[in-house]
């Protein structure tokens, strides 16, 4: 027992860096890495406030406060928190690379929906403003509208895997919005407008206690509009305008209100809304 506890403590464990930009420089051989924040370092030892990692065939210290040992016992709350942080703060690679080790190393995990969904939301985010997507298998290109765009894939697990927590309304909504990016420009297509629709009405009676309600609302008279726009036919009007009103009445006094006043306001003045 006494030799396995030995081999125990000496073996080598993870970290991943937590910052951009850390210097690593073995004297040995005279080598520098510089790592970024998502990289995996293997962890031989400690020594005050330096920990001694190997990267790849480096060898060399770095201070404690730009990694977290993946075997401490305040490293999964403490990887969610500096995941979540860059998330926060705009810096979505960085998030999503922490939210992937995350959950490659934590699952099942107390914090796991939580990440999951806010993994998609990093990728949807990248998906948007990068350039470098093409690197990340979940991201694909739209042809069409010439731009790229995330699959969802992680929105789909929540889904099917956690449908009675509070974050499935929430990924389900997500799923039906990368729909629509995925099949701009409609260009007057009714079928995929009619897809859509179904999807938001389907929605509603799936979720209908939650607060993303009134968003598949919005969505459903949006589309109602855009039908009557290029069909003419009066009847998708009439439907855009119950369910604005709707929205009025079951949700008096707010922004969601006052959006479904100003589409009632359009539809009387013969504005158009659509544009693809």
């Amino acid at each position: 027992m006494a030799i396995f506890l030995i081999f125990m403590v000496c073996f080598p464990h993870t970290g991943v860096v937590i910052v951009d930009d850390v210097w690593l420089y073995d004297a040995a051989i005279h080598r520098t890495h510089v790592l970024n924040t998502g990289d995996i370092v293997q962890i031989t030892g400690y020594r005050g406030d330096t920990t001694q990692v190997r990267y790849h065939n480096t060898v060399g210290t770095l201070l404690k406060s730009v990694l977290i040992d993946l075997r401490d016992g305040i490293s999964e709350a403490k990887l969610f928190v500096f995941a979540r942080g860059y998330y926060d703060s705009g810096e979505y690679m960085k998030s999503a690379s922490l939210f992937n080790i995350f959950i490659q190393h934590y699952a099942p995990s107390s914090y796991l929906l939580e990440v999951l969904y806010y993994y998609g939301l990093s990728l949807e985010e990248i998906a948007k403003y990068t350039d470098n997507t093409d690197t990340i298998k979940s991201i694909i290109y739209n042809e069409k509208s010439k731009q790229w765009y995330y699959t969802g894939d992680v929105y789909e697990k929540i889904v099917e895997k956690f449908s009675e927590s509070i974050f499935a309304p929430q990924a389900a909504y997500r799923l039906i919005t990368i729909f629509r990016t995925k099949h701009l420009p409609w260009n007057g297509s009714l079928q995929v407008i009619h897809e859509e629709l179904n999807m938001w009405q389907e929605y509603i009676v799936t979720y209908e206690n939650t607060e993303e309600r009134v968003f598949a609302l919005l969505e459903i008279g949006y589309l109602e509009r855009v039908l009557f726009e290029i069909t003419k036919n009066k009847q998708y009007k009439k439907d855009a305008q119950a369910v604005f009103e709707e929205i009025m009445r079951d949700y008096p006094n707010t922004i969601y209100a006052a959006q479904a006043e100003v589409h009632l306001d359009e539809l009387k003045k013969g504005e158009a809304i659509y544009f693809y």
